[in-house]
């Protein structure tokens, strides 16, 4: 099975800063020469030469097992799960194992914001793999930028422009939550969350909040700030700045209605958390309404 295309852009397209030059996925069965498939010349490669880009490109292996060198990283195992990316300039050399194949989606462009994308989720050309296992959120970006290309509808190339910022924010994301994956602690803190989005109205304090959390506060603070980036009760707060917004939004409240029932001892104390949490005041908020 395979499903891939090479893309002409118009100049006009340049203006948008990114620019999709391929995309595909490709099953290599078991015992296949690699690479298979007609490409044009400047794709096409020899695994016993590697090869040289003019152009970014995002590999994701969704099955099977191989391996990638290039000149920043030694030779290194490729899984299921794992996402090569690709540098324009930079020799590289990648093929399944003949014992196991597998199945590849990419993704390749260019534009002046491609690089400062990959910076700004600090994907470099010194780590080319990312570790990110397997990803429903990316397996359906490749299935949809591969019908897309099928259809080269007017304005497809700025849509695919939005799926390259999906997928590589999804790379940086999974790569980041990793540890939490596979961690129990995690339904520990989301049910801390939750425990915290049903008490808006009361002031918890945080070592309750730990114990229906079934962890000691030291760990739960811990792991709370690690798993979210804030600590416990600067969340809760936020947590209710939050709803106050919904309110002043949504409703004809006063601010001295949304103090009680988020469990503020008075409006003015409200008034001076929700400024330093908002930058604005309640009243000038609901004013844009």
């Amino acid at each position: 099975m395979a499903s891939y295309k090479y893309l002409l852009n118009q100049d006009s397209e340049n203006e948008w800063g990114i620019i999709t030059k391929t995309v595909g996925v490709q099953q290599v069965p078991v015992g296949s020469p690699y690479p298979i498939g007609d490409h044009p010349e400047d794709y096409l490669f020899m695994t016993d030469k590697g090869r040289i880009l003019c152009e970014y490109q995002i590999l994701y292996i969704m099955k099977g097992e191989g391996w990638f060198v290039s000149n920043h990283q030694s030779r290194t195992r490729l899984s299921a799960g794992d996402v090569v990316i690709l540098y324009p300039g930079e020799w590289h050399n990648y093929a399944p194992d003949t014992q196991t194949g597998w199945s590849e989606a990419w993704i390749g462009f260019t534009g002046n914001y491609a690089g400062k994308l990959l910076d700004k989720f600090r994907l470099y050309l010194k780590s080319p793999i990312h570790h990110v296992g397997m990803s429903e959120v990316l397996i359906n970006a490749f299935d949809s930028v591969c019908q897309i290309t099928q259809d080269q509808l007017p304005a497809y190339q700025q849509q695919l422009m939005g799926f390259v910022w999906l997928i590589v924010s999804t790379v940086y994301a999974r790569e980041q939550q990793m540890p939490y994956l596979d961690n129990p602690d995690q339904g520990n803190i989301n049910a801390a969350i939750r425990y915290m989005r049903q008490h808006l109205n009361r002031n918890l304090a945080m070592e309750d909040v730990a114990k229906e959390a079934g962890m000691g506060y030291s760990k739960f603070r811990k792991m709370f700030r690690d798993y979210t980036g804030f600590a416990p009760a600067q969340y809760f707060l936020r947590l209710k700045m939050e709803r106050a917004k919904d309110y002043l939004l949504s409703t004809n409240l006063s601010c001295k209605e949304i103090a009680y029932r988020l469990g503020f001892d008075s409006a003015s104390y409200f008034n001076k958390m929700f400024r330093l949490y908002q930058g604005t005041t309640p009243m000038s908020l609901r004013g844009r309404r």
